[in-house]
């Protein structure tokens, strides 16, 4: 009867979908992963620290990729400010965050001071819903465009970015550049190049 039991425990563990855990870390391999992305990223880059800015989701693991993959921008200065616009879209646990007194504490180092005060609750414009996905990726693009920065690295949600950009699913540790330009009364992204990296 131990046996069994043991291998009902096993089978529910591996049965568990990852959208029940309530905004979860990255793995290892995600970590892994992000530090291969850095060396990637720093041999590459070439903006000067006083023009770029990090724009991070304030869910875990993109803070957590943050952190692994894009210190060393960080370590030069580079400001990091987390938006709420960039968070995942669905309404699952694993994609609505943990109270904004909770996850300041974890990332003292990060400026929170432009969290919309309604998160992590998924209403208005981070409702799951195609409108508000609509509305969220106007007003994202919106605020890209008014930046003074020539350098934005955005660190988000493949669920999100399918919203805001036409073109394939974003792939884990993913990065593309695009230009932002205004096209009429709408700004669109264009992409300029395309990177799949960290299949370790």
């Amino acid at each position: 009867m131990q046996r069994s039991e043991e291998y009902a425990k096993k089978i529910l563990l591996y049965t568990t979908h990852e959208w029940d855990l309530p905004d979860p870390v990255l793995t290892e391999k995600g970590i892994e992963q992000c530090k291969a992305l850095a060396e990637k990223l720093e041999s590459c880059f070439n903006f000067t620290p006083d023009t770029c800015r990090i724009v991070v989701s304030p869910l875990r693991r993109t803070l957590q990729t943050v952190r692994h993959g894009l210190q060393w921008l960080r370590d030069r200065g580079v400001p990091t400010e987390v938006r709420a616009e960039w968070q995942e879209t669905t309404d699952k646990p694993c994609d609505i965050g943990d109270d904004p007194s909770v996850i300041k504490d974890e990332w003292p180092d990060f400026d929170f001071s432009t969290l919309d005060p309604v998160y992590p609750q998924k209403i208005g414009l981070y409702e799951n819903s195609e409108d508000a996905f609509r509305k969220r990726a106007s007003f994202a693009k919106q605020w890209l465009f008014e930046r003074p920065e020539k350098c934005i690295v955005v660190v988000t949600h493949s669920g999100f970015l399918k919203r805001l950009i036409k073109g394939p699913k974003y792939e884990n540790v993913e990065y593309r550049t695009y230009e932002l330009v205004k096209d009429g009364d709408d700004l669109e992204l264009n992409e300029i190049d395309r990177h799949v990296f960290g299949q370790v």
